[in-house]
C-alpha cells in the first residue's frame, strides 16, 4: 500500500470521526452528557489528530491539539459541560471539518485564531487556571531532550515532523537514562517492524507521551543493524517511560489509539514489568493489543498486565459489525458484471424456453442464484442516508448566524439504506431545499409569535422505503408558499400569461423554473434564482421526482421520490403496438382484462374504469410512445394499474404483458440524452433495447392535459 492509499484511508476515517463527533455533540445538546458520549467525541478528535501528525498536516494537528485538550478537561470533570460550551465545541467541530477539507486540497486553511483563543479561554475560565504546559524538569535533574519536547514546540521549532536531525537528537537524548523521582508506573512502547511502512511516525507518539510528563528511562537499541543494512521503513527501537501517579493509564493509551496494531504496549511496575517483543506486523485476523489491568497503587502489590505479543497471540474471533473499505471502482466493476450476468441469464431463458422440464428447472436455479448475487452486490453499495442527514446540523448553525432564525431539527428514518451513488448526489439538492426552507419558509421569531407559533421553527427530515423506492421529505412549519406572489413573479418574468388558469400544484411548481426567485433582495443564502431549478434537475438525473405540498400558514413539504439503486430493478415487459417497453414493478399494483361494460367514457378522449368501487383514469400507453398498430380499446387489451407519488392511481393500456424480470438499467444521459418520460433503457433477452417508462412523469403529464405523444418517440 503506497502513501497515497494510506492518505485516502486517513481522510475516509476523518469523515467517520467527524460524523461520530457531530452525533456525540448533538446528543450532548439534547441532554445526553454521559461519560460514554463525551469520550466518543474525544476519541474522534484524537484520531484525527494522530493521523494529522503522521502525515505532517501541521495546521490540522495544532488545531486538534487545542480542541482535544479542552475535551480532555471536559471528560475529566475539570471543565463543566454547559450549553455555551456545547455551542463552542460545535463551532470548533465545524472549523475542524474545514481543516480536514483544506488538508484534502478542497479549500483554504480556515482562520482559526479567534476560535483557538476561545477554546483556550474556556479551559482557563472554567478550570480556574491556564492550560498546563508540559512539566519542566528541575535543574539538578535534567530530563532527556525527548521528554522535554512538547507538541507545540515541535510545531514551532522543528517545523517538519520528519526532520532527521531533530529525530537523531531526540533518540540520542532518549538513550541517556535520566535521574528522576521514583515512578508510580511504567509504560513500554515497541513499534512493530513494519510500523513506519504504514505511514506511522513513532517520534510523534513519544512527544505526546512527553507532553503528559512521561520520562524516558530506557531505550532498547539492541536490534539496530549495521548502517549498510538499515531499512528506513523498519522500526528497531523500543522505549520504557516512567509516569507519575496523577497520569492515568487511559490518557496514555489514548495516544496510541490511532496506530492500532502497529505498536505494542505493556504496563506494569518496575518490579514486575512485562516485556514487549519486537514482532513483525501481525496478520489481519491476529489479536494485537490485549487489554491491560489497572496499575496498582504504591500501597498494593504490583500485578503485571497482559503484555503485547502478537507473534504468539491466538487468532481473534471476528467481531460483530466488522467492515472493510473497498475502492469504488472495484465495486462498480462488480455491479457491471452482475448486470451482464442478469442479461445473459435472460437471454438463455428466452432461447431455451420450451426445451424440456429439466432445462426449465436448471434455469430456475440459475435465476435464483443470479438474483442472490445481485442482491448481495447491491447490498454492498447500500449505505444509510444518515450520512447525508448528519451534515444538516452544521447547515442550520450557519443559517442561524446569517438569518437570525433558530430552527429545531427533527430527523427520522436515518437508518434507511439506498445506493451509495444516490447518497453522494443527494447532498446538493438537500442543501438547497434546507436553505430555502429556512430563508423563505420559516418566519422570523417576531412573526411566528404574532401568529401564535413558537419562536423557534421546526425542520423535519424523514426517509422511508415504499414500493421499491425511497421517499425523502423535507418539511417546515413556516408560512407556506405565497401563491399570489409566486404567480405575480411568474407573470413578471414572462413564464405564464396574466390570464392563465393554474391549479395550486402548478403554481407551486413554478418555483422550479430557471432563474425564478421571490426574494426581495439577494443575500448569501438566496435570491439569485439558481437553486430550485438545480434541485429538480439533480433529482431528475437520479431517476426521481420531486413534489410539493404547501398549506398557507402551516408549512411546506418537499417530497423526493428516488430509486433505491441506479443499476438493476424489477420490471414488467409489455408490448404496445410495434414497441416493447418496461414498466417498473415498483409502480405496478395489479393487472386486469376489463369487460366493455366496466370501462366508462369521460368526454371525447378520456375513459375511466371502476376498480372495486373506485374510478381511475385509463391512459393508452401508445399515445405516449407514438406506437403503430396498438390496441386502442381498453376492453381489447390489458390494463396495468399503477401507483404514482403525486397523481394517485391510473390504468395503463397495453397490448399484452410479455414477462416479468430483472432489468439492468442503462442511463440514456450517458449513451444518448435525457428524455422526459423515460427513466432509462435496458437490453432484453433477445438483444433488443427497450425503454423503461417513467410512470410518475407520464401519468402526471397525461392527467394535467399536456401532450406526451412525442416524449418516448424521440428516444425510440
Amino acid at each position: 500500500m503506497n502513501a497515497e492509499e494510506i492518505q485516502a484511508i486517513f481522510f475516509a476515517e476523518c469523515e467517520e470521526s467527524l460524523a461520530a463527533a457531530e452525533a456525540g455533540l448533538a446528543a450532548c445538546k439534547a441532554g445526553t452528557q454521559d461519560d460514554d458520549t463525551v469520550n466518543a467525541v474525544f476519541r474522534a478528535v484524537h484520531s484525527i489528530k494522530g493521523g494529522a501528525g503522521a502525515f505532517g498536516y501541521v495546521a490540522l494537528q495544532a488545531f486538534t491539539h487545542i480542541f482535544e485538550t479542552l475535551l480532555s478537561d471536559v471528560r475529566e470533570g475539570t471543565v463543566p459541560f454547559t450549553d455555551s460550551l456545547n455551542d463552542l465545541l460545535l463551532r470548533a467541530l465545524d472549523t475542524l471539518s474545514d481543516h480536514v477539507g483544506a488538508a484534502r486540497g478542497l479549500g483554504d486553511v480556515p482562520d482559526d485564531v479567534g476560535l483557538l483563543a476561545e477554546l483556550t479561554a474556556a479551559q482557563a475560565a472554567n478550570a480556574g487556571s491556564a492550560p498546563a504546559a508540559a512539566p519542566e524538569p528541575a535543574p539538578a535533574q535534567p530530563a532527556a531532550p525527548l521528554a522535554a519536547t512538547s507538541v507545540a514546540a515541535d510545531d514551532e521549532d522543528s517545523g517538519d515532523p520528519f526532520d532527521f536531525d531533530a529525530m537523531l537528537d531526540d533518540i540520542t537524548g532518549a538513550m541517556e537514562p535520566a535521574a528522576q523521582p521514583a515512578p508510580a508506573w511504567l509504560l513500554k512502547v515497541r513499534p512493530h517492524a513494519g510500523a513506519m511502512r504504514n505511514g506511522g511516525e513513532p517520534l510523534l507518539l513519544l512527544r505526546e507521551l512527553a507532553a503528559l510528563g512521561a520520562r524516558c528511562i530506557e531505550c532498547e537499541c539492541g536490534s539496530v543493524p549495521p548502517l549498510d543494512t538499515l531499512d528506513p521503513g523498519t522500526g528497531y527501537l523500543g522505549w520504557t517511560f516512567a509516569l507519575d501517579a496523577d497520569v492515568s493509564e487511559a490518557s496514555a493509551r489514548d495516544i496510541f489509539e490511532f496506530v492500532g496494531d502497529d505498536c505494542g504496549l505493556a504496563v506494569g511496575s518496575d518490579a514486575a514489568m512485562p516485556s514487549v517483543r519486537h514482532a513483525p506486523p501481525p496478520a489481519p485476523a491476529a489479536a494485537s493489543i490485549a487489554s491491560a489491568e489497572p496499575v496498582p497503587s504504591a500501597a498494593s502489590p504490583a500485578q503485571p498486565s497482559t503484555a503485547m505479543a502478537p507473534a504468539a497471540a491466538p487468532p481473534a474471533p471476528p467481531a460483530l459489525g466488522q467492515s472493510i473499505r473497498i475502492e469504488l471502482g472495484k465495486l462498480d466493476k462488480l455491479i457491471d458484471a452482475v448486470g451482464e450476468l442478469v442479461i445473459a441469464q435472460a437471454m438463455m431463458a428466452q432461447r431455451l424456453a420450451g426445451d424440456g422440464l429439466a432445462v426449465k428447472e436448471e434455469l430456475t436455479v440459475l435465476e435464483g442464484l443470479t438474483r442472490d448475487i445481485q442482491e448481495s452486490a447491491m447490498s454492498i453499495r447500500a449505505q444509510p442516508i444518515g450520512s447525508v442527514f448528519s451534515r444538516v446540523p452544521r447547515i442550520l448553525r450557519e443559517l442561524t448566524t446569517s438569518t437570525g432564525k433558530h430552527v429545531r431539527l427533527e430527523v427520522s428514518g436515518e437508518s434507511t439504506e439506498l445506493d451509495k451513488t444516490v447518497i453522494e448526489r443527494l447532498g446538493e439538492p438537500l442543501t438547497h431545499l434546507i436553505r430555502n426552507a429556512v430563508d423563505h419558509g420559516i418566519e422570523s421569531a417576531e412573526a411566528r409569535i404574532a401568529v401564535g407559533k413558537p419562536a423557534e421553527g421546526t425542520l423535519t427530515l424523514s426517509a422511508e422505503h415504499r414500493s421499491g423506492r425511497i421517499l425523502i421529505r423535507i418539511a417546515d412549519d413556516g408560512a407556506g408558499i405565497n401563491r399570489e406572489r409566486v404567480f405575480a413573479k411568474a407573470v413578471e418574468k414572462g413564464l405564464v400569461a396574466p390570464d392563465a388558469q393554474l391549479s395550486k400544484e402548478e403554481i407551486d411548481h413554478l418555483i422550479f423554473a430557471p432563474g425564478f426567485s421571490t426574494a426581495a433582495q439577494v443575500t448569501n443564502v438566496s435570491g439569485r434564482g439558481v437553486g430550485m431549478d438545480v434541485v429538480r434537475q439533480n433529482v431528475k438525473e437520479l431517476g426521481g421526482r420531486i413534489t410539493i405540498d404547501s398549506e398557507p400558514g402551516t408549512g411546506t413539504t418537499f417530497t423526493l421520490t428516488l430509486p433505491l439503486t441506479l443499476a438493476i430493478s424489477d420490471g414488467m415487459v409489455v408490448n404496445v403496438g410495434d414497441q416493447t417497453l418496461v414498466v417498473p414493478l415498483a409502480n405496478v399494483v395489479e393487472s386486469l382484462r376489463p369487460t366493455q361494460a366496466e370501462v366508462q367514457g369521460l368526454g371525447a378522449h378520456r375513459a375511466m374504469i371502476n376498480v372495486r368501487g373506485k374510478f381511475i383514469p385509463v391512459l393508452p400507453l401508445h399515445a405516449a410512445v407514438g406506437a403503430q398498430g396498438a390496441i386502442e380499446q381498453a376492453h381489447e387489451g390489458v390494463l396495468i394499474v399503477v401507483e404514482t407519488e403525486g397523481a394517485g392511481r391510473a390504468a395503463l393500456l397495453v397490448d399484452a404483458i410479455c414477462d416479468q424480470r430483472q432489468v439492468v438499467i442503462k442511463s440514456l444521459d450517458t449513451h444518448y440524452r435525457s428524455v422526459e418520460g423515460v427513466s432509462g433503457a435496458t437490453i432484453l433477452g433477445d438483444g433488443m433495447v427497450a425503454l423503461i417508462v417513467d410512470v410518475d412523469s407520464l401519468v402526471a403529464r397525461s392527467l394535467s392535459g399536456q401532450s406526451t405523444t412525442t416524449l418516448l418517440a424521440e428516444a425510440a
